[in-house]
């Protein structure tokens, strides 16, 4: 059980895993199959200087692989009917 201020007080979240890295867990991290474009990169600028105009670049992705492997449940006392959709105050 980990504790966070994201969710709202009485709620909880159910999430299943099956370890880091697995292809079952519900949420993906991905990468670029090459391993140069990877990782935070230097670009450089234009002209004779390299450094100057040069920015740093990181590009990788998320995406949700099983839709049914995490719920959010509300904690009360309430009967199954009085549910209350969350609210969430974003900073």
């Amino acid at each position: 059980m980990v504790e966070t201020d994201f969710m709202p007080a009485g709620y909880i979240a159910v999430v299943a895993s099956e370890g880091p890295d697995s292809r079952a867990n519900p949420v993906g991290f991905r990468e670029h199959p090459n391993l140069a474009y990877r990782g935070l990169r230097i670009l450089p600028g234009n002209g004779s200087y390299p450094l100057v105009s040069s920015f740093y670049s990181r590009t990788f992705g998320v995406g949700v692989r099983h839709r049914g492997a995490a719920c959010v449940v509300q904690v009360t006392s309430a009967a199954v009917t009085d549910y209350t959709p969350p609210t969430f105050d974003l900073p």
